[in-house]
């Protein structure tokens, strides 16, 4: 019992340390923006054609439409990379590669 009773009053004392040392904010502090991005061209979302559920997967008609979601996926990968291409540029890293 002696054991709890020091170690809640040893913890008391904490507490009441911690809440006399903290600090409070008095001034607000500016932030300057040192560097400066132009806005790159943001790519178009791919459209992409459902498959047709009334035919199997390997239909002549799923399979068009599945390569023509591959050529659609593939622009739209080219046009990401032109827009992080466009941001290394101006931050100087396009050279690293």
């Amino acid at each position: 019992m002696k054991t709890a009773a020091l170690l809640l009053i040893l913890l008391m004392m904490l507490s009441a340390c911690a809440q006399s040392r903290a600090s409070k904010i008095d001034e607000v502090r500016e932030v300057v923006i040192v560097a400066g991005y132009e806005q790159c061209p943001r790519p178009a979302k791919p459209e992409l054609k459902p498959l047709l559920e009334e035919m199997h997967l390997g239909s002549r008609e799923n399979v068009d439409r599945m390569m023509q979601n591959i050529v659609e996926l593939l622009g739209a990968l080219k046009a990401m990379n032109s827009t992080i291409h466009c941001y290394e540029i101006q931050t100087g890293r396009a050279d690293e590669k």
